[in-house]
């Protein structure tokens, strides 16, 4: 009987490696992503067009991890009589209600102790959340910087001071699309050793699939939206 439960266990748990495996590879297809890894003083790719940035970061002393994915949608495909803004709102509170079933999302709310920190997962505060700045979201998520088409989140991770980062969540319009984007950066002194979550093969890979994910959702929730 032991043994049954062994092998059972491992063909669930390698179906589910091929699953979500599988899941990974056809979101990447519906997905526009580029990443950076090390200092982002130049060569780095550029733009990163999180605006929140210290301005030391961009110097020797620091290594970072930046992760851009987006994903385009025809104009015409979304409510026509909602404005483009409204409708980036409403993506960015579903996003986040939608994080909140997410294991990171559990994880971070384990450790989440504050009123304000716990309040800050609920459905009935994020759905009417319109993210200015001072804001909190999901525990970790607060808003530094807002305007019509962009929310910058800065994350704060307990027992973690060494690490900083950016969440940066935007859209921009072109003759005829829009195009959602999402931003990751984070940043950790180059002489510090402890390595960012990151910088760990399979927290980077979930936090990848999350991300694709969310945008690849978050569009086609906009796109059944009554006008």
């Amino acid at each position: 009987m032991m043994r049954f439960i062994v092998t059972a266990s491992a063909v669930i748990t390698g179906g589910s490696a091929v699953y979500f495996y599988l899941f990974h590879q056809r979101l990447s297809s519906r997905i526009q992503h580029k990443s950076h890894s090390g200092k982002l003083s130049a060569p780095s790719p550029k733009p990163i067009e999180i605006e929140s940035i210290p301005g030391d970061i961009f110097t020797d002393q620091y290594f970072a991890l930046y992760d851009h994915s987006s994903k385009s949608v025809a104009r015409d495909a979304l409510p026509k009589n909602v404005p483009t803004e409204q409708l980036f709102t409403k993506l960015v509170r579903r996003n986040m209600m939608a994080f909140t079933r997410f294991p990171q999302a559990l994880m971070i709310r384990l450790v989440s102790r504050a009123p304000e920190e716990q309040r800050s997962f609920k459905t009935s505060y994020l759905s009417s959340l319109d993210f200015k700045h001072g804001e909190l979201a999901c525990g970790v998520y607060r808003v530094i910087a807002r305007t019509k088409n962009k929310v910058e989140f800065e994350m704060t991770m307990k027992n973690m001071e060494f690490i900083n980062g950016r969440l940066a969540l935007s859209f921009r319009e072109t003759e005829n699309e829009v195009v959602f984007s999402s931003e990751t950066l984070m940043w950790r002194r180059s002489d510090e050793k402890q390595a960012m979550p990151l910088e760990k093969p399979l927290l980077r890979w979930m936090h990848e699939t999350a991300t694709w994910w969310l945008l690849d959702s978050g569009v086609k929730y906009l796109m059944e939206m009554e006008s």
